[in-house]
């Protein structure tokens, strides 16, 4: 199986994780997408409200989409660090080839995450741009270690997922939204 991973808090889930998730799914030919929401983002101040709660809007979010799955995984597993939450699915699915998906906001925050480089070693990730995304990918902090091998992506397909490989899908149509955004939104109508 092809299984992309989309983790993160979903503090809230919005049309840019389905859009994300959508063009992963079909510009990689994966067989499903999992969404694993985190219990708490290590590296996040912002304490995020329940998981239980997250799950259920991500799942309202998408809706029975027949290749997307909304996990607490990382509760089961008893992880919040990407790396170690990695290594124990690739330990407990060992015939599975996975790809870690991320917009531009994580990609250029990957050289702050516990254990980057490590990760970089376990997982193949993939990233979907946004404008300017040459411009944004070019002066992206973790694109300077030598170890990961940089491929841009116009057009999609079966492509290798292996682990140090990562992928920058140049995208045409992007939408522009995040959950720091609609949290802020939030907070300004409620003042």
């Amino acid at each position: 199986m092809r299984v992309g991973i989309l983790g993160g808090s979903f503090n809230p889930p919005h049309d840019g994780h389905m859009h994300i998730s959508l063009a992963a799914l079909k510009g990689l030919e994966l067989d499903c997408i999992w969404w694993l929401v985190t219990p708490q983002n290590p590296i996040k101040a912002v304490k995020a409200p329940s998981q239980s709660s997250r799950v259920e809007l991500c799942r309202e979010l998408v809706d029975g989409h027949p290749k997307i799955l909304v996990s607490n995984i990382e509760t089961e597993m008893q992880t919040n660090i990407t790396y170690y939450t990695i290594k124990k699915m690739r330990d407990s699915f060992p015939h599975t080839d996975f790809v870690w998906i991320s917009g531009m906001d994580n990609a250029l925050t990957l050289h702050k995450w516990n254990h980057w480089k490590d990760l970089l070693g376990q997982i193949c990730m993939v990233h979907l741009t946004r404008s300017p995304a040459r411009s944004l990918v070019r002066n992206c902090p973790y694109r300077m270690y030598e170890k990961q091998n940089h491929q841009f992506l116009d057009r999609g397909g079966k492509l290798p997922l292996d682990s140090g490989t990562t992928y920058w899908m140049m995208q045409k149509k992007m939408v522009n939204i995040s959950s720091t955004e609609i949290r802020n939104q939030q907070a300004k109508s409620k003042a």
